[in-house]
């Protein structure tokens, strides 16, 4: 089964105009959706021919909430949420639609460091930095009317943090610079509690590993500079753990069991943890994450495989798109990391033959966005 890039150019066309029905119900994600569907065009090398580039810049920008006392700087998650000047118990600041944001103009090619004061945005970000209890070093999601960060903290919001440190170069910036940096060690120490036993890395200590924070753990540490061969004692366990999330059940084994989790259709496709159904996401969480522990790290799965599972079970022949499962109807997110899955494996791997798939553009596997992107986002910070 070949790629089809004309068929998901489509299906985000139809995403940047107007949402899926399922989609729409994630008013509050908005800035993420609107994220896919960009580096998703940006991948297959369609944006420029579908986006009116000023639009959406502007269009970015009216997330941006500027704080009353000019402290800091940050994004809102929904314009939903864009209430009037004097109501601001649900217009907050929301580390999550940063990210997003500033990914988004990054794909739009626009300079924002003209427009954004990296140190008030820096300020904010640092302001959601837990200081105190179990969690200390992660990231809670949004600062409250008093400034006071609130939420759930994990690996997810540490991945976000670090990624917009990233996006705003503050790395580039000598440690008397970083006036309102946030706490690296902490951090750092904070992601390293979270490796268990089988190398994977989970929501809290001793707790059952996930390839999803996975990546956002091994994601974070390398967005903050730290080499992972110096982690030898465990990096090699987890690239064990994440092979082994590839579905790969001979049918020999299960014939005349009751084994709940066995279905041949998953076979090639990866799973997040151990006894789960293959789901298409899991497909970038684990090729992504073997990337980033080692430049060869993608040579270890079975590639064929995983093309078979997303070209033939999960990518939509219709509409274009790729579903979570081989029953689900395509979504946003999941087209966008199968897309980026398949790119990462056509540049990983020359030998492979992927019919349709010359059109993709590589992907960068730290801030998942394009490397034209990547390239474009060190221009900006250039010293």
């Amino acid at each position: 089964m070949s790629f089809l890039p004309e068929k998901h150019a489509n299906y985000f066309r139809l995403c940047s105009k107007s949402m899926p029905e399922k989609a729409q119900s994630e008013d509050a994600n908005k800035l993420a959706l609107i994220y896919f569907t960009l580096h998703g065009l940006s991948l297959l090398g369609k944006l420029e021919s579908t986006v009116d580039r000023e639009s959406a810049i502007e269009d970015v920008y009216d997330y941006l909430i500027q704080d009353p006392d000019s402290q800091i700087q940050a994004f809102r998650s929904s314009q939903t949420f864009k209430l009037s000047s004097k109501n601001k118990e649900y217009d907050l600041p929301n580390l999550s639609a940063t990210f997003f944001a500033l990914a988004c103009l990054l794909a739009l090619d626009e300079d924002y460091s003209t427009r954004l004061d990296r140190e008030k945005i820096m300020r904010f970000v640092s302001r959601c930095q837990v200081q105190n209890g179990n969690d200390v070093g992660s990231f809670r999601p949004v600062l409250g009317a008093d400034h006071e960060a609130w939420g759930e903290s994990d690996l997810r919001l540490c991945y976000i943090a670090a990624g917009i440190r990233k996006m705003l170069g503050y790395d580039k910036l000598s440690a008397h610079e970083r006036a309102n940096d946030i706490d690296v060690k902490k951090l750092e120490e904070f992601i390293l509690n979270k490796v268990s036993f089988n190398g994977g890395l989970s929501s809290s200590s001793h707790t059952e590993s996930h390839s999803g924070l996975t990546f956002c753990g091994l994601a974070s540490l390398r967005l903050l500079g730290i080499d992972l061969s110096t982690h030898s004692d465990w990096v090699e366990l987890t690239k064990d753990w994440l092979v082994h999330r590839q579905v790969d059940y001979p049918s020999v084994f299960y014939k005349g069991t009751a084994y709940e989790y066995y279905d041949h259709i998953d076979i090639g496709g990866f799973n997040g943890r151990e006894n789960k159904f293959a789901d298409t996401c899991y497909s970038w969480w684990v090729v992504g994450s073997l990337k980033l522990l080692d430049p060869r790290g993608v040579d270890l799965i079975d590639a064929e495989a995983l093309l078979n599972y997303l070209l033939d079970k999960t990518q939509h022949k219709l509409i274009g798109g790729f579903g979570k499962n081989t029953e689900a109807f395509p979504d946003p997110f999941h087209s966008f990391l199968a897309i980026c899955s398949i790119s990462l494996l056509k540049h990983s791997l020359p030998h492979l033959s992927i019919g349709g798939a010359d059109v993709l553009q590589p992907v960068d596997e730290e801030l998942v966005i394009t490397q034209r992107s990547r390239k474009f986002l060190d221009r900006i910070w250039r010293q």
